[in-house]
C-alpha cells in the first residue's frame, strides 16, 4: 500500500511536535530509515521535497489482529538522506495526529488488536548538509473489523460477514479472515473475484448462521456506513 501526498513548508512543528526558533535553526527529532537519530537541522525550502512513490492505494479493512502494512518509500534525486515519522489520527487528515513512537522507517504495520478505524499518515524528511525539507504524505484509512460473524442470507445463500453489535460489513474490500482471503462485493456479500459469484465459506471451515428475508433487510439497512464499524 503506497502513499502520496504534498509538500508543506513551514511543517516542522508537525514533525516534532513543538519548535524551537532560533532564526534559521530549528531542532527535529526523528530517525532516519535505519534507525539512526537526526537532530538540529535548518528547514530550507530549497532543498528537494521527498517524492512518494507511487499512489495513495486503500482503504484497507482487516479482521481483528490481522495484519496490515504500510508503505511509504520516498526519494529526493539530489543525493539527500531519507527519514520518516509516521501519524494517526481518529478524523481523515495529515494533520493534527498522533505522532507514533518508533515508527520511523518506510514501512509500517498499525496495531489490529481492536475493532475501528483509524487514519494514518506520515511524514517523508530530507536531510542535505544539515538543511531539510519535507513532504507528508495522504492518509490512508485502516478499518479494523471485530466481534464478528458469518450469516448466510435465505434468499439468495449468499454469506455476509456481520458485526455483532450494529450488523455492519465490510464491502468492495478483500480482507483475509481465519488464515482465508475473502473479496466481498457492494452488498457486502464473499464472492469469487473473477466471477461475482456468491462462495459457500462454509467449505474453509467458517461457522455460519442463517437469516430470514426481513433480517436480512434489517442488516443491509444498518450498514449504509459500513466503513464506519467498530
Amino acid at each position: 500500500m503506497l502513499l502520496s501526498g504534498c509538500s508543506f513548508s513551514g511543517g516542522m512543528n508537525r514533525l516534532v511536535g513543538t519548535v524551537t526558533d532560533t532564526g534559521k535553526e530549528t531542532v527535529v527529532s526523528a530517525s532516519s530509515e535505519e534507525g539512526t537519530p537526526v537532530q538540529a537541522f535548518s528547514f530550507n525550502t530549497d532543498i528537494q521535497a521527498p517524492a512518494f512513490k507511487g499512489e495513495l492505494s486503500g482503504p484497507t479493512d482487516v479482521a481483528v489482529n490481522g495484519k496490515a502494512t504500510l508503505s511509504a518509500k520516498a526519494t529526493a534525486s539530489d543525493g539527500g538522506k531519507i527519514s520518516y515519522q509516521w501519524y494517526s489520527n481518529n478524523v481523515d487528515s495529515n494533520g493534527g495526529g498522533t505522532k507514533i513512537s518508533g515508527a520511523t522507517s518506510a514501512d509500517y504495520t498499525p496495531d489490529t488488536s481492536a475493532g475501528g478505524t483509524t487514519y494514518y499518515y506520515v511524514v517523508a524528511i530530507n536531510t542535505v548538509n544539515g538543511q531539510v525539507n519535507e513532504t507528508t504524505s495522504s492518509t490512508h484509512s485502516v478499518t479494523v473489523w471485530a466481534n464478528m460473524y458469518w450469516q448466510r442470507n435465505a434468499d439468495n445463500g449468499g454469506y455476509q460477514y456481520l458485526n455483532h453489535d450494529d450488523g455492519t460489513y465490510p464491502s468492495k474490500t478483500s480482507m483475509e479472515i481465519d488464515g482465508v482471503t475473502y473479496t466481498f462485493n457492494d452488498s457486502g456479500f464473499a464472492v469469487d473475484p473473477d466471477t461475482g459469484d456468491y462462495v459457500d465459506v462454509t467449505q474453509f471451515g467458517e461457522s455460519v448462521s442463517s437469516s430470514s428475508s426481513a433480517d436480512n433487510s434489517a442488516a443491509q439497512s444498518s450498514s449504509v456506513q459500513s466503513s464506519s464499524a467498530k
